[in-house]
């Protein structure tokens, strides 16, 4: 997973929270739910928190991942 996937990820998921925050505005007797949709905030930034902390790990991974495999290509030709 490249980097620019997590940022799409990322993207869309405060797409998402910008939609739910508006529909929320509207809605009536939204107070009965604002309990939820607190904890539910929380718990999205912490995902994202830690996506945007996971992205240098994961392109890291892929570069690892690149060097593996041209490294195999070129033990085997050796053989």
């Amino acid at each position: 997973m490249s980097s620019y996937r997590i940022s799409d990820t990322y993207d869309g998921i405060d797409q998402a929270m910008r939609l739910l925050r508006r529909s929320m505005k509207g809605m009536p007797e939204r107070y009965r739910y604002m309990k939820h949709y607190d904890e539910l905030r929380r718990a999205v930034a912490v995902l994202l928190i830690l996506l945007e902390e996971a992205t240098p790990w994961m392109e890291e991974t892929e570069k690892a991942k690149r060097a593996t495999a041209v490294a195999k290509k070129m033990f085997s030709a050796v053989r």
